[in-house]
């Protein structure tokens, strides 16, 4: 964090309490954070009641972790008494400068690994869907790779674009520095770039999904809403431009809300599908519980039974098998047809795998 101008050394210029640009800041912050603590929450239920913990909600969760370590640091920074972020640089001593640069610090290398496990997070979600897809797998190795490449680059950059490392908080130490601006946006675009990847394979395999139209629009949809984060991503790097070095206490206020608002829409678009799951079997168990919404819907289906996001089913074991158990005498009993999707297992699994039950008409010969 370069400073060109010229702190005090000695009493504290600025008002004593919280600026209003980091009073937004912290407010708008919470909210998101709010929200995507909810939807980590409930993503973790949806999973404890399937009994189906993985990979992808692991590196959420990590995602989430480290997204609050950057929340509790921007509460830090806007206080008074230590960072006090968000008034003009000529406003600071020179030992509140060294408190604001290491907060800053602090908050940007914590703002890399929550981006790139709500990324990793995404992918790992996918492969539950498409595990049987040999090119989405080769993508998604690539596309991790790419990943942790871009988090090890951002990471590095930003701890070492200072020589010596020190200058970056005790801001009146000589130093060189690599054009610190076009960092932070070089990485934002590639941000943006794998981000566009991610959510174009999710709609491509989408609509190669065997399911009706209406269904591949709505999963479509949920899946679009991720697009809400290259939006974000986009409105940062335009008040990235808006950042002056020489007074980067003031002018990184409003770049700083949006890198928030990226992190945590990253995380709760990361969790939407799953949420989407939840109410889907909710939804379904309130009509289970209406028994002619249920027949109505079993006439209309030919008997079959499809859930997505389900626990996965406990069938009988004779429903395992192509032999029918009937109560009584089995004689003279045949065979006529099987309704549904011929026992077919699908790979569409929001949250468990799909359960597909074939069932079958009998008719009793004279």
């Amino acid at each position: 964090m370069a400073t060109q101008s010229s702190p005090t050394t000695t009493s504290r210029l600025h008002p004593d309490r919280i600026s209003s640009g980091y009073l937004t800041y912290c407010i708008v912050s919470g909210i998101f954070m709010l929200i995507a603590a909810i939807c980590v929450v409930f993503r973790f239920i949806q999973r404890y009641k399937i009994r189906d913990f993985r990979g992808d909600d692991w590196t959420i969760l990590g995602s989430f972790v480290f997204g609050m370590g950057v929340f509790i640091t921007n509460i830090l920074i806007s206080l008074p008494s230590l960072g006090a972020a968000g008034y003009h640089i000529n406003e600071y001593s020179l030992s509140q400068l060294h408190v604001w640069a290491k907060l800053g610090l602090a908050a940007e290398t914590l703002y890399n690994p929550s981006i790139a496990l709500s990324k990793i997070s995404a992918l790992l979600f996918y492969r539950r869907i498409f595990s049987a897809d040999g090119q989405f797998l080769i993508f998604m190795r690539i596309m991790i790779f790419l990943i942790v490449a871009q988090f090890l680059s951002s990471v590095i950059g930003l701890i070492f674009s200072y020589n010596p490392i020190e200058a970056q908080w005790i801001v009146e130490m000589p130093h060189t520095t690599i054009n610190t601006k076009a960092f932070y946006i070089t990485t934002a675009v590639i941000n943006i770039l794998l981000d566009i990847a991610i959510l174009g394979i999710a709609q491509v395999k989408v609509w190669q999904l065997h399911l009706d139209t209406k269904r591949k629009v709505l999963l479509s949809l949920v899946f679009l809403l991720g697009a809400l984060t290259v939006i974000a991503s986009i409105l940062r790097i335009v008040y990235l431009e808006t950042v002056d070095s020489a007074d980067s206490t003031y002018t990184l206020t409003t770049a700083g809300i949006w890198t928030n608002v990226e992190m945590f829409l990253l995380i709760i678009c990361s969790c939407l599908p799953i949420l989407y799951s939840l109410l889907r079997l909710q939804f379904n168990r309130g009509h289970q519980a209406n028994p002619n919404i249920n027949a109505r819907k079993t006439k209309k289906n030919g008997g079959s039974l499809l859930t997505f996001g389900s626990a996965p089913a406990r069938p009988k074991k004779s429903m395992l098998s192509n032999d029918i158990e009937l109560s009584g005498s089995t004689a003279g009993y045949h065979v006529i047809c099987e309704t549904g999707c011929h026992g077919e297992m699908d790979g569409m699994a929001y949250g468990g795998p799909v359960q597909v039950q074939a069932e079958y008409s009998v008719y009793r010969s004279a």
